[in-house]
């Protein structure tokens, strides 16, 4: 994606590889643009970049739900049977 590759060029000496260091920058950067700048972005996206764009906010909100909920089971690669975060 264009706009990623620009970011990635921009900033690279400015991030370490924690999403904390992005998350400010990246979200700076996507507030300071109007809503149809971001649709013109999104228009060049693959099928495929925009499935997983999509699928990994998916992802990130079911998260955030479950932390607020203080549900969810922590396996870490492993089978924990029943151990539920509450």
């Amino acid at each position: 994606m264009k706009l990623v590759d620009e970011i990635y060029n921009t900033f690279k000496y400015h991030f370490s590889a924690d999403e904390e260091d992005m998350y400010p920058i990246v979200y700076g950067l996507m507030e300071a643009k109007s809503r149809e700048e971001i649709f013109e972005q999104l228009e060049e996206l693959s099928n495929e970049e925009l499935n997983e764009m999509v699928t990994l906010f998916i992802l990130e909100q079911l998260q955030r739900k479950l932390a607020e909920e203080g549900i969810g089971r922590v396996t870490l690669g492993q089978d924990y049977t029943d151990d539920f975060i509450q």
